[in-house]
């Protein structure tokens, strides 16, 4: 363990035993006030609000997603995803932030078959040196391998790249769906979110995870702050009730037209 990760994880471990001491604001956060004041502003909608139907989506999961590792995706949300994309039926997804595979698995396994997914994490080989929003260094952990072995790995291609640095103009306007899952500092989700929109076809859509989240957790801030950004200058963005995602999806603005007529 480098020494500035050592510092920071014995700030916070204090901060959190004693009152009054905030722990260190993440490299990623600096430009962000205390976490504490940003709200979370979005409207928050049911996933069959927002696509009409999904809440008797059939949803297939596979039983390796069960939650294993105290950072992966619980299940109820990994059958959100499913969901999703029962509802969008996406031909090309792109998704920053792999991890162990368990959200890329769910979505294949909801899309159909001759669609693809284009996941991004970092080199293993560069994770100990690479510097994100916490600091310097990734916790280990197996890229992808939820998705390995299974019949829908073929619809998968890994790659391995920082998603802020990630720029490849085939993809340019051509995703149904962008996954953002990545780093969840402002500096850099903000610069996926970019990116995000850059990729996605008209009529696309993006997903952001830890729109909301546990006051342990507050490096998600930087989610939260792009987000309501996001939604103060494109509007047709939603919080998905009983989970952490945020969704920006033509189909908001349709039920927010109509809310108005009403």
């Amino acid at each position: 363990m480098s020494i500035q990760r050592f510092v920071h994880k014995w700030h916070r471990s204090i901060a959190k035993r004693i009152p009054g001491i905030d722990p260190p604001v993440p490299v990623g956060n600096r430009r962000i006030a205390k976490a504490s004041k940003i709200p979370f502003l979005l409207p928050s909608l049911s996933l069959s609000e927002i696509f009409e139907g999904s809440d008797q989506a059939e949803v297939t999961m596979l039983t390796r997603l069960i939650r294993t590792h105290k950072l992966a995706m619980p299940e109820h949300e990994l059958i959100t995803l499913g969901a999703i994309a029962k509802a969008l039926q996406p031909k090309l997804v792109v998704e920053f932030g792999t991890f162990t595979g368990g959200s890329t698995t769910a979505l294949a396994s909801n899309m159909p078959v001759q669609s693809k997914i284009i996941t991004i994490d970092l080199d293993p080989a560069k994770r100990d040196t690479h510097v994100h929003g916490l600091g310097v260094g990734v916790s280990g952990f197996d890229v992808g391998y939820l998705f390995r072995g299974t019949r829908y790995e073929q619809m998968i291609e890994q790659r391995y790249a920082n998603s802020v640095d990630f720029d490849d103009q085939e993809l340019l306007g051509k995703a149904d769906l962008v996954f953002v899952d990545a780093d969840h500092t402002y500096e850099f989700v903000k610069r996926d979110t970019q990116k995000a929109l850059s990729f996605i076809k008209p009529g696309g859509s993006i997903l952001w995870h830890d729109y909301t989240w546990e006051p342990s957790n507050t490096e998600c801030v930087g989610v939260t702050q792009t987000v309501n950004e996001f939604w103060q200058e494109h509007s047709a963005c939603a919080q998905i009730a009983g989970t952490r995602f945020a969704i920006y999806t033509p189909s908001i603005a349709s039920l927010q037209s109509k809310r108005v007529a009403a």
